[in-house]
């Protein structure tokens, strides 16, 4: 990849974001917003296999012109 590419930044120290020991509130906070983000995942998936399902329908039996998902 050429120089110009590459973006310079730093990571701040792990002290720097530190503030103290997790406590129970904080891994419960986290684990509601990672359960959270993890139930949007789930339906925007359904929801695109939705569309795709719709859309081969749409295109008749041959599927010409829809795109097939990676794998197949």
């Amino acid at each position: 990849m050429p120089e110009w590419g590459m973006v310079e930044h730093r990571e701040p120290s792990a002290g720097a974001l530190a503030h103290g020991a997790a406590k129970s509130d904080d891994i419960a906070r986290v684990r509601r917003d990672l359960g959270a983000a993890q139930i949007d995942a789930a339906r925007a998936l359904q929801r695109a296999a939705a569309r795709y399902r719709r859309d081969v329908r749409r295109q008749g039996a041959s599927g010409v012109g829809v795109p097939r998902p990676e794998g197949r």
